[in-house]
């Protein structure tokens, strides 16, 4: 991928502690604290590749190379977790990523980045299109509305559908077992295959 695409677009990733984090998410024999954060850690690596990223957290063990982490204080939710970190980054560019897409593939997200070049406001749902798992502002402010049914909420707020391929990667974000299937990062594939 081209560093000038790593230039262009600057994606924050909100990240619960482990022990919080994917809270619903239980697959027998496997730990889910140990999941939780394989899962953010494939996304967060996949998302460097093709974007100047930026993780907000909590956890002050995240250490993926080249990227930025702003420490929380303690875990207070997305909305809060962003209003902190999204008024000291540059009014352009500007992309939320969440951090449970472990079968992501850079290829994707630089798509999608590149669609976003020509709305405002642009948004990506869930195989479900029920969640949103990416929005992005080509320029001021960056509404973000996660939480219970974001999709509908993102597009009452102004935002336009990226129209990426329906087998996109990014439309993959895990909260049941039965969603870690087909291509997944290799933390999470090594936390699965340590299954008791």
């Amino acid at each position: 991928m081209p560093d000038a695409r790593r230039d262009a677009w600057t994606v924050v990733v909100p990240v619960k502690p482990p022990t919080l984090g994917k809270s619903r998410l239980t697959v027998p024999g496997v730990d889910r604290t140990a999941l939780a954060r394989a899962i953010a850690l494939d996304t967060i690596e996949a998302a460097a590749a093709v974007a100047d990223v930026v993780v907000i957290s909590a956890d002050t063990s995240i250490d993926v190379p080249g990227v930025r982490v702003m420490p929380e204080p303690a875990p207070r939710g997305i909305a809060a977790a962003l209003s902190t970190v999204l008024p000291g980054l540059p009014e352009e560019r500007r992309a939320v990523l969440l951090g449970d897409l472990p079968g992501l593939e850079s290829s994707d997200l630089d798509e999608a980045l590149t669609l976003a070049e020509s709305v405002r406001l642009g948004a990506v749902p869930d195989d479900e299109r029920e969640g949103t798992t990416l929005v992005t502002a080509r320029e001021g402010e960056l509404p973000a509305a996660f939480g219970p049914s974001s999709w509908r909420r993102h597009l009452a707020a102004g935002f336009v559908e990226l129209p990426v391929r329906p087998e996109s990667t990014l439309r993959r974000d895990v909260d049941r077992p039965e969603h870690l299937v087909g291509r997944l990062g290799p933390r999470t594939r090594a936390v699965l295959r340590r299954r008791r």
